[in-house]
């Protein structure tokens, strides 16, 4: 039995399909793989050795204006943006509320942030011991 030719192929179909018909286009933009700074700012977080460090590495990733996740959501207007200059409103306001979604999460990563540096400064002082034995108890 043949395909129904009104029916549209699957998502994966067509995503493969759509991946064959781009590459030519890609290979001339000979752009960076997306997910390699982000990699590499996570290989980072391990060698971290202060919640300053850590802080940082995910501010900086997640939380200034030039952040991945303010790109990602900038990227995502863009392609809104292209899909209503052609006709398509309803994939773009798709692609606006998602690019809304990342805003919320740059919200909630900036309280988690705070969240962290609050947590360890309030964080009382590890207790120190003396080569001599635990201290004294109190009376």
């Amino acid at each position: 039995m043949s395909p129904d030719p009104l029916q549209a192929p699957s998502g994966t179909e067509l995503r493969r399909h759509a991946r064959a018909e781009a590459l030519p286009f890609l290979a001339e933009l000979a752009l960076p793989d997306p997910a390699d700074a982000v990699q590499a700012w996570t290989q980072q977080v391990t060698t971290a050795q202060t919640v300053a460090q850590v802080h940082v590495l995910v501010d900086t990733l997640t939380g200034t204006e030039a952040s991945a996740l303010l790109a990602l959501r900038d990227f995502l207007r863009a392609a809104g943006t292209w899909c209503r200059d052609r006709g398509q409103p309803a994939l773009a306001e798709q692609y606006l509320r998602t690019s809304d979604l990342l805003d919320i999460a740059d919200r909630q990563l900036y309280q988690l942030g705070v969240d962290h540096l609050t947590a360890f400064h309030t964080r009382a002082p590890a207790t120190r011991f003396n080569r001599k034995g635990p201290p004294p108890e109190p009376h």
